[in-house]
Order: structure tokens, then sequence, then C-alpha cells
């Protein structure tokens, strides 16, 4: 606010006095008014000065208004501003420094000019003159040096403490004052690492105030880096920021986190067993892998197993002597020999804490490699051996199941020893040894040098003894011997015998279930066991019988039927004790017998006929069946009439055919003759098998009364009933025949389809209209044929099957004519023969799946070893023979032969392609292959329909049998020759050399055993076969652990003496596991430390056991050898807990840890395996020692608060300066101090101190900066605990140099960079580079030149003043080129020796936008093609595409526009960040609209508007072409051309007329074809109980074409309307069909109308119907057009009927010729339009009447009355003499018989 300040003095005035000078001067009109100041503009209001303004400058001028225009005068207060009293100028009189006086507090005062007796105005204000900020005051760092110590095992994330805190001030205000403080590089002495291990973070405090926090952004490492320098850098955000830098030295703290680390590691050594005790082998020296504070280690032996060394440790630790102990070294113990002569064991060094508790530690391993001394005798696996042999063993067969080896342990030379035998008992020239010398572990076979003195059949058991010795010797000196005793045993060498190979019965169909069939069995030699025999039955069929399996036989087990099957082929096998076994062979046949009596086609048979009659017409013939066999008849069948109900001529009226069971007419028939007008016959048929069997059926003939002629057939064939036999039709010349009545006969071929026309039958009628006829087929049929009841046309019915598989070759049918004459009417009958050609359309086909056949290997070539036989029921097939490619052939053992394999079984068979014998066409050999499957496969060559498809296959087995059964077989458990296996158990760990399994086979020829086995195929490394005895033995040590399966497998082959012939046996040996193997710890000692402050739950350590037995199978698994739990046990173990699963171990509940009273906790950690418990559980130990660890709770002490030291300022860098030493009773880590800067003030970077010891060292050159003012230093000393202590320390630096400063750059500053704009004019100023020297610039040693250090690469490009330090361009820039300079400029003084400092000036060259964005490709390069389905999302991206420009960031940012081809808008182009163009579906991409789009795209610059084109220019770079192919999806369903349909037919329209062709069309280009159904059909008639739902049967719909025909007569149709549904589909998918109404409406012809005129076509009557319908329209009528006739497109014009549009209803001709009269007008004008002459009705045209015609019509008019007449008269007549004749009868006849049938057979 402005004051206004009266002029001094005015106030003592007396009011009195003024009020009367007032009142005199307005008398005297002499007022002087006071001045004032203008306002805004001259009153100092809003006045602000800036702190840098210089000294002189005029600020403001003062501007005043006096009332009288006097001369005014200016003052202002205050000692910064002046102000010229007459011109009101201000001036700086006094500099500025808002930082000191913010604001300016001043009094300007305007006075004017007195006039006459007034004194002059003066008016003053008071101003305050706010001093704005210039940034003119750089940011402080408060609290130097900075010095933090940290720990390597910090976490990243956590906080550096520094104390005292980083604090940065700026005195300056505002945007001056914001600073920000970064990690920097550019500063001497600072490395990018440090930074990017240190995060730097800035907190403000106030307004100027900020503190500076880091935090360890990268894991720190001691042993790697132990100390950084991070450069701190804050700047102010002002346009010209200024900059302070500190250094914060961070001094990383050593953790024993390194374990110990052995020197010249890992150790290996030679050593001769037996070596003597503290013979020294090896010298162990480790040391602790952390550097800083090493700690000692101690040296352990870990893993010697046998205790054969020691390790003697020697000073200082860490180092030891390995010698031997007292335990001599063994090279042949398990331990060594297991692993080839190598001993290995480990060495441990372990941590000592305070050389007491053990910490980390590292194993390595030593290798001894253990030499052979000769100190073993060879021993004997046993000292006695008793073994039993067979008596039939051969000469040179190895004694069977003797399992000796001898070993010596030593190895090499020293193992090497001498075998021979030595008899005791009648052992001497019987055996031999086969190994005279052998060498470590030989395994010893004797043999059998004289078989005929082993010979069971001895006198005396003596006999049967024999004893020897094997002795082992060197040099004829007896060394070691073992006993063998063998004993004789008696073998099984006979087979069971039968008395013949083939056995044949014969047993009735009827025989009881348990009656005996035959009796078949087998004798054996042997005795005991060997000679009990067992039976069994095999074959097809056996299971109807059975066989007793002690006693043989052969038995029935199930009822049997001749019919079903007539005989049998089985085989009886017998096996006796020993397993040997012999087979015969059987076949029964079956006996047929009479149990099936005849059986009547029909269970009652009917005939109408006229009375009087004396035949039938046709005949009628009565069939019976009878299934039974030749002996029983063979199908011969007897016909008799048992009774009838005649009343005058009974057993006389009729007679049958016994043989043909026709039944004929005696005498003619009388209705008077029956009771009720009706014969009733009983007739019988009888077999002629033993005894008789017969069966009846009923017979019943109706008479009729005379008055009405029969019709008659006209017939176009004469039925020949032939008397000779075996003829055919058509050769009769030689037989006699009778000659029926007229028939028919007509040929179709079998695979006709439904309303196929067969013939056409036509009767006639005497004496009535042949149109009332009504034909119908009586009988014969078989449901396979239908008729026309008025046509007579025979057709295919509907569910036809004319197979002739299946049914009959021809067909008899009988065919009525009824007709309608009274008083009844009269019927005709006809056989038609229908004969059905057969077509070769089905496969051949064989009896059965698959078949078998046993032959011996010994079959020659040529030999016919099966006959394959396949049927064809067609008649002109023929079959053809082959075997199908590959065969397959299995060995004896079941493994399939390869297709390469050496034995060529593909060609062992072949096949006669005409007869299907299948003969040997190579040698067999059982050995080979025991089995060859054939595919036998059989084409018809001549087939007529899907010749392709007209084959069969079979598969047919032929077992190939070893010749005599001569092979050795092996007699060891569960072999035999179909399943030749071998299985044997063994438990693991069993010994090299040991003898799992003998295999024994016997030479059944010889009856020896064999003595030759060889293994063919091995799975296994650790078997091998003793090739003399059979001996399967181990040659590696069985590990259960080492083994992927538990199975080993092999297979042995054993051969007969003289080679000839040979077996094989498959050897599975499974190895059972079993618990060798013990846990064991990951380590012997866990070793953890603890706080002693820890609590429940928290986890300590978790221990870990292995156990190496494998689990292989799930009994693995349920014996749990591996499964392992754990438990604590010892004093300290109730303070914790232990998961016993896991082995987590944890502090116990309530449970407490106390150092000061143990500060080493020992726990027993125990594993066990199998959880269940018992004997076979193993278990392990591990000491787990637990340290406690202090609670740290005590701070460090300086021994002084004050140090003070004196260093020169020349002294070299590193120089210790003094020793500050602080103490922390805490132990371990909390006793470990720390030393650090805690402020280094001015002193900053030049001092540094050990972090642990205290020393302060110089760390920068003092050179200048000698003076006698000390350095004050604050240091400080923490423990790992964060307890820290404090002390001053005062440094005094004497000067001793002149030029000792050293330059230092101000510009740039660390870190700066430079910008440039690219294509910048050479010569121009870019910047200006500014250094400082510390030294006085008056002497050369302060003055400074610059310079650019010499580079080639850059020197072209800048050039800086000497003097100046003015940096300019030299040449042009190009960003493209080269996007960054850095350049090392020299700032150095003139002193003597001269100083210098460098800085890095780094300038980026900013990017212009000199290029433009342009795709790459070449000028004649195809479009992009880019794919995307139809149908996709609006939005769904098709591509990407992306453009190029050189320039970068904004000024390289590519936008894009489609400029042609997407006229329709269906696709768009967006950008994305990416600078890439977009292209999405804009728009329903249809395949069927639009199936591809090509496209011009264009780049441009981003932001601006291009011109556009809309052509594609190949020259320019911008434009790019992309083709986009809509790939089709199935997407539409078909659709019917012109929609639903209504057609009109006549009501005497032809069958099979086609009604209308429907097209339907997939609009998808790939569409399947299209296929039509008929999927519904309705008639809808106007009497509504004639309307049907199902009509599907009157109209047929060809389902490629779309043709609908009708298929019926439409006579039952009537005025009646069709409507169908009728689908177009190409998928499996039944809502992907299309589908139309059809509507077909049956009219008559009279009802119909015809346009008369000419020159009609479809388009045209298209037309007129059209024009017809809109002038209908109001009156709801439709035009419907009838087209089926030719006169439609003739002169006479088509027909048409008008219908209702909503019901459909048609109108009569009458209602039709009313409704056009009524609209004449508009219906003439149409018809004139399409030349119609005239509208009639619709038929052929009357022909004039002609003469005779009349004269017919004449007569025709006379007849009924004379028919009148005669009729009174005959029915007068006819009614007397009934009324005389029968006036007992009472009865009505039919008028009609339409709805019962006239014959039935």
């Amino acid at each position: 606010m402005a004051e206004i300040l009266p002029r001094r003095g005015a106030d003592s005035w007396p009011v009195p006095l003024l009020l009367l000078a007032v009142l005199h001067h307005v008398t005297a009109q002499h007022v002087n008014r006071a001045p004032h100041f203008v306002p805004q503009v001259g009153d100092m209001s809003h006045f602000t000065l800036a702190e840098d303004t210089p000294v002189g400058t005029p600020v403001y001028q003062l501007k005043g208004i006096d009332p009288e225009n006097d001369q005014l005068r200016y003052s202002i207060s205050g000692q910064h501003l002046s102000v010229d009293a007459l011109s009101g100028v201000v001036t700086l009189v006094r500099s500025l420094d808002r930082e000191e006086l913010d604001q300016l507090e001043v009094i300007i005062s305007i006075t004017d000019e007195a006039r006459e007796s007034s004194e002059p105005n003066t008016v003053s204000l008071r101003r305050v003159i706010p001093v704005t900020d210039v940034n003119d005051n750089p940011p402080v760092f408060l609290n130097r040096p900075y010095i933090v110590n940290i720990s390597e095992a910090a976490p990243v994330g956590a906080e550096l403490q520094i104390n005292p805190k980083i604090l940065v001030t700026d005195r300056d205000a505002g945007l001056n004052a914001n600073l920000l403080v970064t990690c920097s590089t550019r500063e001497k002495g600072s490395d990018a690492e440090a930074c990017a291990t240190f995060r730097v973070e800035t907190v403000v405090l106030s307004s100027s105030e900020y503190e500076v926090r880091l935090f360890v952004d990268a894991a720190l490492d001691y042993e790697r880096r132990s100390a950084y320098v991070v450069t701190l850098q804050a700047a102010d955000a002002s346009e010209s920021p200024l900059r302070a830098a500190a250094s914060v030295a961070v001094a990383v703290r050593d953790e024993q986190d390194q374990p110990p680390v052995f020197l010249n590691a890992p150790y290996s050594a030679t050593v001769p067993e037996n070596t003597p005790t503290n013979t020294s082998i090896l010298e162990i020296i480790a040391k602790d892998g952390d550097t800083a504070n090493p700690r000692a280690v101690l040296l352990t032996i870990e893993g010697d197993t046998e205790g054969y060394f020691k390790l003697v440790p020697e000073k200082p630790l860490g180092r030891g002597v390995l010698v031997t102990s007292d335990n001599p070294i063994d090279r042949e113990s398990e331990t060594v020999l297991q692993n080839g002569g190598v001993y290995t064991f480990f060495i441990k060094a372990t941590e000592l804490i305070n050389n007491e508790v053990p910490s980390d530690y590292t194993v390595t391993s030593i290798t001894i490699i253990v030499t052979d001394v000769d100190d073993h005798a060879p021993r004997f696996n046993k000292d006695v051996f008793d073994i039993s042999i067979p008596e039939n063993i051969e000469n040179g067969s190895p004694i069977p199941g003797l399992s000796i080896y001898v070993e010596d342990d030593d190895i090499g030379q020293n193992s090497k020893y001498d075998l021979k035998l030595r008899d005791v008992l009648n052992s001497r020239d019987v055996f031999a040894v086969t190994t005279e010398h052998g060498e470590g572990r030989t395994p010893i076979t004797i043999k059998v040098t004289d078989s005929s003195r082993l010979d069971y059949d001895v006198d005396s058991d003596e006999g049967r003894l024999f004893s020897l010795d094997i002795v082992s010797s060197l040099n004829d000196v007896e060394l070691s011997a073992a006993r063998v005793n063998i004993k004789l045993l008696d073998v099984n060498d006979n087979a069971p015998v039968f008395e013949r190979a083939t056995y044949k019965f014969d047993t009735l169909e009827n025989t009881t279930i348990g009656s005996k069939v035959g009796d078949v069995a087998a004798t054996d030699k042997d005795f005991g066991i060997f000679g009990e025999l067992e039976y069994t039955l095999t074959g097809f069929g056996s299971n109807l019988f059975n066989t007793d399996k002690q006693r043989g036989g052969l038995y029935v087990q199930q009822e049997l039927d001749y019919e079903k099957q007539k005989s049998y082929s089985l085989t009886l096998f017998a096996k006796d004790g020993g397993g040997k076994s012999s087979s015969t062979s059987i076949f029964i046949d079956v006996l047929d017998v009479n149990d099936n009596a005849p059986i009547f086609e029909a269970t009652e048979y009917t005939r109408t006929i006229r009375d009087g009659a004396t035949s039938f017409e046709p005949q009628l013939v009565l069939r019976a069946i009878d299934v039974d066999g030749p002996t029983q008849g063979n199908g011969r069948i007897k016909y008799s009439i048992e009774s009838d109900n005649s009343i005058n001529n009974k057993g006389r009226a009729f007679e049958i055919d016994e043989d043909t069971g026709e039944l004929s007419i005696v005498d003619k028939l009388d209705s008077m003759d029956t009771p009720r007008g009706q014969y009733e016959l009983i007739i019988r048929a009888t077999d002629y098998g033993i005894p008789a069997l017969h069966n009846d059926t009923r017979v019943y003939i109706r008479v009729g009364v005379p008055g009405n002629q029969r019709p008659t057939f006209k017939g176009n064939y004469h039925l020949y009933k032939h008397t000779g036999n075996n003829q055919t039709l058509d050769n009769t010349n030689e037989y006699s025949f009778d000659l029926n009545p007229m028939n028919y006969k007509a040929t179709i071929k079998e695979n006709a389809k439904p309303g196929d026309t067969v013939t056409k039958v036509t009767a006639s009628d005497p004496d009535g209209l042949d149109a009332l006829l009504v034909y119908s087929i009586v009988s014969g049929s078989k449901d396979n044929f239908v008729i026309h009841e008025k046509s007579g046309l025979i057709t295919v019915s509907s569910d036809a099957n004319l197979d002739r598989d299946v049914s009959p070759e021809r067909y008899e049918l009988v065919v009525s004519a009824v007709d309608s004459g009274t008083p009844l009417p009269e019927t005709a009958t006809t056989t038609v023969l229908v004969l059905v050609q057969d077509v070769n359309d089905k496969p051949p086909k064989f009896n059965f799946t698959e078949s078998s056949t046993y032959i011996s290997e010994k079959t020659k070539v040529g030999d016919v070893v099966a006959k394959i036989v396949a049927f064809d029921t067609d008649v002109s097939s023929k079959l053809k023979y082959s075997i199908v490619k590959p065969m397959r052939a299995l060995s004896k053992a079941g493994v399939q032969l390869q297709p390469n394999s050496p034995y060529d079984y593909a060609n062992l068979f072949h096949i006669e392609e005409d007869t299907g014998e299948i003969r040997v066409n190579g040698t067999l050999d059982y050995n080979q292959a025991s089995i060859v499957i054939l595919t036998v496969k059989v084409i018809d060559v001549n087939a007529e329909i899907d010749k392709d498809k007209q084959f069969a296959t079979i598969d047919h087995t032929i077992y190939i049998q070893p010749y005599a059964d001569k092979n050795p077989q092996f007699t060891n458990p569960g072999w035999s020759t179909s399943r030749p296996l071998i299985y044997h158990k063994i438990k693991e760990d069993q010994p090299i050399g040991s003898t799992v399994l003998v295999l024994a086979a016997e030479d059944p020829v010889s009856g020896h055993l064999v003595s030759n086995y060889k293994v063919i195929n091995s799975e296994t490394e650790l078997l091998q076969v003793d090739p003399l005895t059979g001996q399967v033995v181990l040659t590696k040590h069985l590990d259960y652990e080492e083994l992927t399966s538990p199975n080993l497998t092999l297979t042995v082959k054993a051969t007969s003496s003289d080679g000839a012939r040979h077996s094989e046996a498959k050897i599975v040996i499974e190895v059972i596991n079993i618990n060798d193997n013990p846990p064991i710890f990951e380590k012997e000692v866990y070793r953890v430390s603890v706080l002693e402050s820890v609590k429940h739950p928290e986890h300590i350590v978790s221990v870990k056991a292995n156990d190496a037995d494998a689990v292989l199978t799930e009994q693995d698994k349920l014996e749990g050898y591996s499964d392992i739990r754990y438990a604590l046990r010892g004093e300290n173990s109730e303070l914790f807990t232990i998961n016993n699963v896991t082995g987590a171990i944890q502090i116990g509940a309530d449970k407490h840890l106390d150092r000061e009273r143990q500060s080493v906790l020992r726990v027993l950690v125990e594993a066990s395996d199998v959880p269940r418990g018992g004997a076979l559980r193993r278990t392990a130990a591990a000491l787990l020692l637990i340290d406690v660890l202090d609670v740290d709770d005590n701070a460090p002490a300086f021994d002084k608060s004050l140090y003070t030291a004196v260093v020169p300022e020349n002294v070299p860098v590193g120089m210790g300066v003094i020793n500050v030493t602080a103490t922390d009773p805490d132990e371990g880590l909390g006793g470990e101090i720390r030393y650090e800067f805690l402020d280094e003030g001015e002193a900053a970077g030049l001092f540094s101190i050990e972090p642990r010891s205290g020393w302060v060292h110089t760390s920068g050159a003092l050179t200048g900066r000698g003076r006698t003012a000390p350095y004050r230093l604050l240091v400080g000393a923490t423990d790992a605990g964060g307890h820290a202590a404090d002390a001053s320390l005062a440094v005094y630096i004497g000067d001793v140099s002149a030029n000792d400063g050293v330059p230092r750059f101000i510009r740039p500053a660390p870190g700066e960079l430079l910008t440039v704009n690219e294509n910048t004019a050479p010569g121009t100023v870019v910047y200006e580079v500014v250094a400082t020297d510390p030294d006085d610039p008056t002497q050369p040693s302060g003055q400074l030149h610059y310079y650019i250090q010499q580079s080639d690469d850059l020197t072209p490009a800048f050039t800086i003043e000497r003097r100046t330090g003015v940096l300019r361009t030299r040449g042009a820039l190009d960003r493209e080129r080269r996007a960054e300079y850095a350049l090392v400029v020299v700032a150095e003084d003139a002193g003597r020796p001269p100083l210098r400092a460098t800085a890095l000036l780094r300038l980026a060259v900013a990017d212009l936008d000199d290029h433009k964005p342009h795709f790459a490709r070449n000028l004649d390069d195809p479009p992009v093609v880019m794919l995307v389905q139809e149908e996709v999302p609006i939005g769904t991206e098709i591509g990407r595409l992306r453009a190029i420009d050189e320039d970068i960031e904004e000024n390289a940012a590519i936008d894009y526009a489609i400029i042609s081809g997407n006229e329709l808008g269906a696709v768009r182009a967006e950008r994305t960040t990416s600078n890439e163009a977009r292209l999405v579906a804009a728009a329903r991409l249809d395949r069927e609209q639009l199936d591809r789009l090509l496209i011009t795209l264009k780049c441009f610059k981003h932001g601006t508007t291009p011109t556009l084109t809309d052509a594609y220019n190949r020259l320019d770079p911008s434009h790019i072409q992309v083709l986009i192919k809509v790939e089709d999806l199935d997407d539409n369903i078909p659709e019917f051309v012109g929609g639903n349909v209504t057609v009109g037919v006549r009501l005497n329209v032809a069958p099979h007329t086609a009604v209308v062709t429907l097209r339907a069309a997939d609009a998808d280009p790939g569409a399947a074809p299209l296929r039509y159904l008929l999927a519904a059909a309705s008639f809808q008639s106007p009497i509504q109980e004639k309307s049907l739902s199902n009509v599907s049967d009157v109209f047929s719909l060809d389902n490629v074409t779309g043709e609908l025909k009708i298929v019926q007569n439409l006579i039952h149709y009537a005025d009646g309307i069709f409507r169908l549904r009728v689908l177009a589909c190409n998928s499996d998918e039944a809502d992907r069909c299309g589908q139309v109404w059809v509507e077909v409406t049956v009219v008559r012809e009279r009802e119909l109308l015809r346009l008369e005129g000419a020159g009609w076509s479809r388009r045209r009557l298209g037309d007129l119907q059209a024009a017809l319908d809109a002038v209908l329209a109001p009156r709801a009528l439709r035009l419907q057009l009838h087209l089926h006739d030719a006169a439609a497109h003739t002169h006479l014009g088509p027909c048409f009927q008008l219908r209702s549009v909503e019901t459909g209803s048609a109108q009569t001709a009458r209602a039709m010729l009313a409704t056009l009269r009524a609209l004449d007008a508009d219906v003439r004008r149409v018809l004139e339009q399409y030349s119609v002459r005239n509208v009639t009705r619709c038929g052929p045209p009357p022909a004039p009447p002609r003469a005779a015609h009349t004269a017919l019509l004449a007569l025709a008019a006379a007849l009924p009355l004379a028919a009148l007449l005669t009729a009174v008269t005959l029915c007068c007549m006819h009614d007397a003499a009934k009324k005389s004749s029968r006036k007992d009868l009472v009865g009505v006849a039919p008028s009609r018989l339409y709805s019962e049938p006239l014959y039935s057979s």
C-alpha cells in the first residue's frame, strides 16, 4: 500500500491558524493545490527489480502532475536507488543480492513550487520493491565428506545408511532452487558400474533443501569388487542450470560367504597293496575362499570306508599329509575290485569360526590306484559238490547242474594256475575237465568222456555213484581241491503211442448226452509219473464231444443235429507226466434220423369255383417241404386226402397227385353236395423216412352259382408241363407235355428297381365291360410284384428283393381278373411266369472266416497241402485264387519273421488260381518258420457291377510240424515246443561267476542230454551260457539298482550232437530286489547358525537323505526300500521338531535357545527306510551342529573424541595419515567394526579410510590444497547391528609448491550432452568450454588455453579457439552418417611443469526431417499377397506392412492411406505406434461377392496431408500394391432356383411322367455336388377322410438331376393336392440343406380350360401367367398352367385352371368362365397381347359323327329296353326254381366280392 506522508513540521500548526489561512487563500483566490503521481506508470506500483541489474542502470522514471503546471521535483529514500530531481529517472546505485535482501522498501516524494506566500506541496508514497531471483547460486552439498560401509550380503533394494545424511541446498528460489540429484559417470573418479550398482533418490525437505538417499540396485560381491565411488551431481531446473558434484565412498564389507578352496585339486596317486603304515602319499593344502578375513581351515577324511588312510595335520591349519593307516591296503577287497583297482575317497576342508565352530566346507576327491601283489591262493566256490545227472547224457556233454568255479583274487600273472581231475570212485576215464589252465575267476566244466559207463540199470547202488576231485596247482604244487559226487537218475525216454493214426466213428444225431461214441486210448512204456497219461480233445466241433482226462475215449457232450453238421474232424492228444505227447485224428459221421415232419407252405388253402366246374383254373397245387437227408427220404413227400365233407360223393369228389400235390376234381361239383356250399378237405403230407412222419392242412373250396360268364385272358405264352426229367423249358422236343391255357411269360433282371415294368396282363369279359375288370395277384409274388388293379400292369414292388441268392429264380404269379357280373362276380386266372435273370453283382465268399492246416516239415515240393474253396452265387461267375503279399511267418518261439529274413518264407507256398489248391513251393524248415499265415484272395473275373469290390480274402494258417519231433527238448520246467519259455527268479547281489540256472535239453533221437548250447539273442550283458554244460553264469556283479528292468532275457539254442537238429528257449531271469542300500544323507554333518532369539515355528534347516534302492515294479513301491522317514535323537533333540517325510527341522513349541548356556547344540538326525518297519529296515544317521549366535546389543566407542594429523601437500597418494580406532564388546559380527567418513567437508575426495583398520590414507593429490586452517572430517564407526559412534578428525595440509593447482572444468559438466542440428553451416558456434585454475590468474601457472585431443576421425568436424574455448563446426554434419561425437577437450596451464585437465564433451546431432518415407521394393515387384477368410468380424487384422524413413523419432513417423482399389470400403489402413500399416477388415467380406481385392497403399509423413492419386505408380517408391485374397467358407446353404413350385397334373397322366425338374445352387465356389432328397409328401383330398400324411411312394426324385416323376396311377387322387418338401444338400449337417415346397394339383381334364394360340414357349407362357396373375390378384386368384401335354406347345395351346390364393381350391370350368367374363376387358387385353385366339374346354376336339356311329347309337338306345325285359323274365324264373329246390336253405349271396380274396395259395 502506498501512503501519503505530509511535509515534516506541518503537524505543529495550530488548527485555528490553518483554518484562517485556508479561508484567506480562498478569499484571495491564490490556492496552491498539491501535485500527485501518475497512477500505474509513474508511481512505482507493481515494479520489480532483478538482482543481477548492473549498478548505474536506469530502472524507472517517476512521473507526476501539478494542477498549476509548476516545475516538480522528485526524491527517493534508501541506499540502493537514486532519482534525478527534475526528470524523475531512478538509477540503481548499489548492487543487489536477492539472497541477502529479497525486497527494497523506499519512499518516493514529489514537490511543487511555492506560490506567493504559500509553501511548496510535497506528496510522498511508500513502496516495497521485490527483488526477483536470478540463477546465480549453484547447489551446495552439506555434511561432506560422505563415506558409507555396507555388507556384501545386503539385498537389492536395501538403503545405504549414510550418517550424517546427504543434504543439498540452493539459495535461489523457484525453478532455480528445484534440484535433481543423479549418479554421474562424467566426473573424475566415477564409473558407470557404480551408477549401475546403486540407485539415487532425491527427497524434498523444503523448497530449497533436499535429502539424497542411496539404495542397492545390483547384488554386491566383495570378492569381485570391494569399493565404489558414487559421484552425485545436483542440478537445478533453470534454463541454464547450475550444477554441483559430490562423491560418496562406498566400502563393501566382506562376509563369510565363500567356501574353502583346495590348491592343486583333485588329487591322485599310485600305491601298491600292503604298503607299510605311515607311508606318505600326498600333501593336501586348502585355504578360506574369503580373502579379506580368512578363517582357519580344518582338513578331514570323508568316505574312506576301508580305513586305509589317515591325515597328519601340519601347521598352519589347512595343510596336511595323507599317509597309510594301520589297515593294510588290499587290492582284492570288494571295494577296490569292483572299481577296477581304483580306491576313491574325499578330503573335506571346513572353515572354523573362532578356530572352534565349523562352518562352510568344500570336498575334493582323492583317487588312489592300487597295484596288485601275489598274496592269494586259488579257492573253489564250495568244498564238496553233490550232483545228479540223467543216465542218457551223451559223450562230450558237460555235467548239467554243476556250477563250479575257482577264483584267485590276485590279478594278471599272479592269478594263473593249473587244473586237473583226480579219481576217487568209478570216475577214471569217465569224466574230464574242459579247462586245464585258469586265470583269476575260471568256471570249470566237467564233461562225459565215456557215456557207456553211465547206466542206471545196474545191480548195485555203488555202480550208480561216481566221485572225483578237482585240483588246482602251480608248478605241480597242489594249491587247493574240491570234491564232486555224482549220482545217476532215470529219465523219461518214451512218448505215448496210439494204436492207430486215425479213428472213424458213426453216431446217430439223437444220441443221448454222455453216450460213448468210441474207445480211443494210448499207451506209454514208462512207469510212475512218466507213464501217467492225460487226454485233451481239440478241433472244430470239439465242444460237442468230450473225453475222459485219465482214460480217454470219446463221448457226446451236447445234442447233435444232422441237418446242421453232418461230420466232425477232431484231434485227441495224450501227454505223459514227463511232458511228452502224441496225437491221433478222429473222424465222426453223424447219421440222420427222421426227426422232421413235412411242413406245408400254407396253414390252409381256399378256392372259389363255379357250380358244376370240373377243374381248377388255375391248377390248385399244395406243396410241403421235408428237410431230412437222403437216408430218410431225401425230402420226398407223399400227398393224400384224409377226409372231405361231401354229402353224396365222400372220398370221390376230389383226388390228389401223391407226388406233385396237385388237387383235381373227379366229377363236376355241386353246391348242393356240401352243407354250406363249401367243400372242406384235410390233406396229409407224409415223408419216406423211418418211421414215417406226416403233417396235415385244410382246403376250403367254395362253389358258386352259374349265370355270369367268366372273363378270359389273352396270354402270350403256353406253359408246358413236362413229364421228362431234368429238362429245361427251352428243350422240349423229345418229351411229352400238357398244353395249359394261355399264360404269360416275362423276364426281369435281379437288380430291377421298384416300379420297373414286368409285363401287362389283359383279360376280356364276354358279357361285361373290360374296363370294369379288377386285377390282382392271387399268389406267387412273395411281395416282390404288384399289379395295377385296372390296367393289369405288373411292376416291381417298392419292397421287392429279387436277389437270386435269397429269392427264387422264377416266379409263377397267379393273377386273377374279377368282373362285375351278377348274381356272382366271375374270376379268371392266369399264370405269369417271371424268370429272374442273374446279374453278376455278388462278390465271392468263403464258407468260413479262417482255416488251418497241419503239415510235416518233410512235405515235398509240389505236394498239395490244402484246398481253399470259395463260392459265388452269380451264374456267370468265374473265380481266380491268389496269395496276397506280404505273407506272415512266425518262428517256433512265436516271433514274427521280418521281410528281410534270410529264410525265404514268402515263397514257401503257391496256389493254383483255378482250383484253389495250395502246394508246397520251397523247402520247409520248422526251426526257421513253424507257422505260415497265408492271405488267400479270390476274385470274380466276370464281375459286371462293382468289379473292384467283387473279391474276398481269408487267412489260412499252416502249422509246420517238426519231423517226427526229433528236435532237442528242454527239460527245464515250463518249456514246451508251443511255449519255449523258461522263467527263473534270483535275488540281486549275486557274485560274479554265480550260476543262476542250468539249462538241460534232451535229444529225443539218442536219448542223451545235449551238450551244445549257444546264445543267439541276448538283451543283457550280465549273463553268459556255458556252451557245454548250459550253465547260465553271471559275468558282472548283479545289482538291482543298475537295472532298467527287473528281467534279464536271452535266447539259447540247444543243438543235437550231429548238428542237424536244434530247439530254442527264451530265458527270462527275474531279479528280486533286496534292501541292500541304507539311506545316505547328503551331508554327514549339517551345520547351521541361528540367533538365540529365534522362536517357534522358525525353520532351522532341512536335511535330505537318499536311498539307492531302485523302484522298478509295483512290488518295489509296496516294500518301500527307498521310502525314507526322519527322526531326531540325542540330548538336545527335545528343543526341535522334524517333519518325518520332508526332513524340515523347526524350533519346538515353547522352546528357547540360550547362547550363554550353550553356544553349540548337537542333535542326531536318523533316516530309516521301510516305513512299516521290520527286520529289513536299514537306518543311517547324520550330525546336526547348531551354532547359537549372540544378539548384538553394544555400540562401538572411539578412544578419542578428536584426532589431529599433519600432512604436506606433496605426499604421494595412498600415504597413511593417522589410525583412528574404536572398540565393540559384542562377539562375532556384532563386534566387527567398519569405519567410514561421515562428513568430508572441504576435504571431499582427498582422504580415504580403511573400513576395517581405521587407517586414514590420502586418496587424491593434495597439491594446491595447503593452507593454515585444518580440514575437518567426521569419522564414523558402525558394527554389523547398525550401532554407530563418531569422532572428529582435523588434518593440516602444508603448502610446499608454486604451481600446484590443477585446472578444473566448469563446462562441460560431467555427463553433459550437447545437441547440434544436422546440416549446420561450417563455422557455426556450438559451445563454449570453461575451465578454472586454483593458482593465481596473473601468473602463468593460473593462465589456461584449450585444445581438442587429436583424433583422426573427429578433428575434421569441430575446432576450438585456444584462448576462449569457443567450439565451432568445421564441416557439415549429417545425422544419418553419424549421430554422435565425443570430443576430449584439454585445458592446460602455462606453469612449469604445466598441469592439465580433460573433459569429455558429447555432442548429439539432432535429426532434421530430410528423408521421405518409402517402401522397400523393386520397380517390378509383384503385389504383396495377404490372405483372409470371408465373414471375419469387422476390425480383424488382415496383415501388416512397414515403410522406411531414414530419419528418427518424430521425423520418422509414417502414416498410410489406401489410394485405389478400395472403392467398396472393404478394408482400411490403420497406423500403429511402431510405424506399421495395419490392414483390417472394414466391411463384411463375402467370398461370393468379392473374391480378391487389389489395393494401392501410399506411405507419407505422419501429420501431413499428402497429394493422393487414384492409380498405382510403379516409379513412386511411396506406392505399393497389396493383393488381398478372400478365402472361401462354407457359409451358404443351397438355394432353389425360383422358390416354391406349383404344378398341375391331369388325373390320367401316365406313370413315370416327369412333373418338374428342380434346380438348386450353392453360392460357395468350392461347394460339394448337390443331392436332392424327398423329405416329406402329403396328400390333401377334397374329402378330408381321404387325405394322407405320407404318399412318398407316389413320386420318385432323381437325387442327382432333381427330376420329379409320378410313379403311380393318380386315379385315387382326383381333385387333390400333393405337397412335397424337397431338400437340396451337399453336407451331412441337416441344417445345411436348402428346401423348397412343391405343390402338385391333380385335376380332371374336363375341369380345365385351354388357351388356344400358336408359337408357345416356356418364357412366353411365364410372361403370360405373370400378366394374368396381376389381373386375377384382386379376386385372390392365381393361374395354374398344366403343361404336361404335347398340345401345350402346338396350336391348341396349354390348359389352365384358376385357384384360390389362400386355400388353393380350384374353380370348376363353369366358375372359371364366369370369372373371365367378369374380368372381360382386362383379360381380353392380356389375351390379345399374347395372341390368344380363344378360351375353350381342355380336351381333344370332338370328331364329326359317322353313319356307323349313328347306327350304333340307335342300337345302344334300344338295348336297355330289351335287357330290362329279359332281366325281369329271368329273375322270375330263377326265383321260382330256387324256391322249389332249396326250401330248407336260406342264404344271401353278396352282390360284389371286391373286398375278399378270390384265390389263395
